[in-house]
């Protein structure tokens, strides 16, 4: 599979506290990310309509209500292109209706999907990337285990299997 080019990392990624070993399922936060819902990059959207039946029923509704009408022609996603997932009752509309957490990420975890299906942008968070550079979003939750001062754990190695699993890095030394 194909994967986005990046030419530049953020030092940030080296210093920041990245995620203790269970992710953000480890941490205190109320999934605050997910009010924002996320940008579903074409392969996971493929993969997603794939899984539909298993999805709608974990969601209790259909996918059609879970994603903007317009693809976003933005080729720096995996696929070539992304389209926004809506917000529904204020969240995401993948996130789990019955607590903590995603619907898609529970597919990984029980029932053997690809990661792929997990959306980029969610995968990486608070990483994120634009014009081929790496970088943290600067709206990072209060809440998120990142920001534990005690944690030793760098961004860059929390989230280096997403990293490379996603991103080619060309980057010059």
């Amino acid at each position: 599979m194909e994967k986005i080019s990046i030419i530049k990392v953020s030092e940030k990624l080296f210093i920041h506290p990245g995620f203790r070993d269970k992710g953000c399922y480890s941490s205190g936060c109320r999934d605050a990310c997910c009010r924002r819902g996320c940008d579903v990059d074409r392969e996971s959207y493929d993969m997603i309509m794939e899984h539909r039946e298993n999805i709608e029923g974990l969601l209790g509704r259909s996918i059609d209500r879970c994603f903007d009408r317009e693809w976003s022609g933005q080729e720096d996603f995996l696929g070539h292109n992304s389209i926004a997932s809506t917000i529904i009752n204020g969240t995401c509309p993948f996130h789990t209706p019955s607590g903590k957490g995603c619907v898609l990420w529970q597919m990984v975890f029980r029932n053997n999907v690809p990661l792929r299906i997990v959306p980029s942008t969610c995968r990486l968070y608070p990483v994120t990337w634009n014009k081929g550079v790496l970088d943290i979003v600067d709206c990072i939750e209060k809440e998120c285990s990142c920001l534990d001062p005690f944690n030793s754990v760098t961004l860059w190695d929390s989230q280096k299997d997403a990293i490379n699993d996603i991103f080619q890095l060309n980057i010059e030394p």
